[in-house]
């Protein structure tokens, strides 16, 4: 069992108080009282547009968002300035594509992306690598829907400028090697670019130490709101890059050149990449969460997480070996992180999870924004998925394994 106790953490989860078994975390995860709290005081007492003015509420407010940045970036390894604050992963994918786009850095060079990730990996790429005259390459999977890792190097070429991939797995939990990974793709000079959604929020990282170049992961998969997403990326590549994006905030000084044009001097990172109104009270929220989560421990949640996976495995095992059920990604628990999905023989995921419902289970169903994966695997109607974080205790998995006993073989009204 992990250090900290699940039943005391849950007691900061209004929503739990309903009695629903929450299974869904890999989708979003519950606000704790004290993100909700901090944003709220915030937003009565110390709210005013940021890096906008130099009245008291403004250099406040301005502060606040300041050191927002640096919470988070000591949470993943990285300084304040590299910590770039968007609304989503997908939406810090998107920027980071369109910025090496932008800036040449994909023109005549290939991309390596994997047939299980994401879409918010997946998409972004493909349209950066069209927009920016590369072409795709597609790592495959093998027969438990993990990437091919041991073929990575065949794919490899001085052409490569980006291997981009998933760090957890949102359909197999399976975990990639990254410092593998990106060994493997500075021997050739690419960028290495870490869909972190389903890894910081439940593993100890570093991006830096992990040999990273560019990360992106979600503030609500890990406590904090939605609206609030976040790009992290080496200072020295933000310095160099123009951004794609321009407007209020992005600039240090805009003047008429000589000529008759506009002569544009972009402001410092993390700044010329956020244009626009930032998500000022996210980043709040954003802070206390991180701060919430190095207060638990990195380590601690993982080993909780692991501890859950194993047991549902475990639980689950009768169904497994009687062919009622097919795990979708590893069978082994060691292979996977916090995450246990499946198929039912001759039962549509949908069905499953709303029976489960009834008895106040959530879980989700459906292709998870991995469409390619689940065709791999034979799944086209998707996988039902459980996932688990810190306030789920070895009841919830225990009252999953109960309830799906009782859809699955009582064929349950």
């Amino acid at each position: 069992m992990p250090g900290f106790d699940c039943s005391v953490v849950r007691s900061e989860f209004p929503s739990l108080e309903r009695g629903i078994i929450y299974l869904d975390n890999a989708a979003s995860t519950l606000k704790p009282r004290r993100v909700v709290e901090a944003m709220r005081e915030f937003s009565y007492t110390s709210y005013a547009n940021v890096h906008r003015g130099v009245h008291t509420l403004s250099m406040e407010a301005s502060k606040r968002y300041e050191d927002a940045h640096e919470t988070v970036g000591r949470l993943v390894g990285g300084s304040w300035d590299e910590i770039v604050f968007v609304r989503n992963t997908t939406e810090a994918m998107q920027l980071a594509a369109l910025s090496l786009a932008l800036n040449g850095v994909l023109r005549g060079g290939e991309v390596i992306v994997t047939e299980a990730d994401h879409h918010s990996t997946l998409l972004p790429w493909v349209r950066a690598a069209r927009l920016g005259g590369a072409s795709v390459k597609l790592l495959p999977v093998d027969d438990r829907g993990v990437p091919r890792w041991d073929l990575l190097g065949e794919l490899l070429s001085e052409k490569t400028r980006v291997v981009a991939f998933g760090h957890v797995s949102n359909v197999t939990g399976a975990v990639a090697p990254v410092e593998d990974i990106a060994k493997a793709a500075r021997s050739v000079g690419a960028l290495v670019v870490l869909d972190s959604a389903q890894g910081v929020p439940h593993l100890p990282v570093d991006f830096r130490g992990m040999g990273v170049d560019i990360a992106a992961f979600s503030g609500h998969k890990m406590l904090g709101p939605t609206g609030i997403g976040v790009l992290w990326a080496r200072r020295d590549l933000l310095e160099e890059l123009e951004p794609p994006l321009g407007g209020g905030g992005t600039v240090s000084r805009v003047r008429l050149s000589p000529s008759g044009g506009v002569s544009i001097e972009w402001d410092e990172p993390p700044w010329k990449f956020e244009a626009g109104t930032p998500p000022i009270i996210e980043a709040i929220g954003l802070a206390e969460a991180a701060e919430m989560l190095r207060e638990i421990g990195m380590s601690e949640i993982a080993r909780h997480e692991d501890f859950l996976t194993e047991k549902t495995m475990k639980l689950l095992e009768p169904l497994h070996e009687e062919g009622v059920i097919r795990y979708v990604g590893p069978s082994s628990p060691g292979e996977r992180h916090g995450i246990v999905s499946f198929v039912a023989r001759g039962r549509n995921p949908d069905e499953i999870g709303l029976l489960l419902d009834r008895r106040g289970i959530a879980v989700r169903t459906g292709l998870h924004c991995a469409h390619i994966l689940h065709d791999r695997l034979g799944v086209p109607e998707g996988s039902v998925r459980a996932s688990f974080y810190i306030y789920n205790c070895p009841s919830d998995v225990e009252a999953l394994a109960t309830a799906l006993e009782d859809i699955l073989l009582r064929k349950a009204r």
